[in-house]
């Protein structure tokens, strides 16, 4: 019984780490501009990370964004317990001199 629980709960904090990830990419896909594909994370790694001098499991996300619809682009999110510790997404790239503003 008592394995059956530790397991169980493990599940509902992998589920609720998960959870976390898809609304934290959620928030910076809307602050970068970038649309959240398939609107879905997945692990991709989990190891023991110190941290802030404590020692935690660092779950990192992969997700794909696309910068105008048409494209499909990796990005990252890592976490370290609750705490976002970081993230890669594509860069917007600059849009051309023809179609920059003038200075003004």
């Amino acid at each position: 019984m008592l394995a059956a629980g530790v397991a169980l709960a493990l599940w509902f904090d992998a589920q609720a780490a998960r959870e976390r990830a898809i609304l934290h990419c959620r928030r910076l896909c809307d602050e970068t501009g970038l649309q959240l594909l398939d609107h879905t994370v997945s692990l991709r790694r989990i190891s023991l990370q110190r941290w802030q001098g404590r020692v935690g499991l660092l779950r990192r996300y992969g997700f794909e964004v696309s910068l105008d619809g048409t494209d499909r682009h990796p990005g990252t999110i890592s976490f370290v317990g609750r705490w976002r510790v970081g993230y890669t997404v594509p860069e917007r790239p600059a849009p051309p001199a023809s179609q920059a503003f003038p200075p003004t």
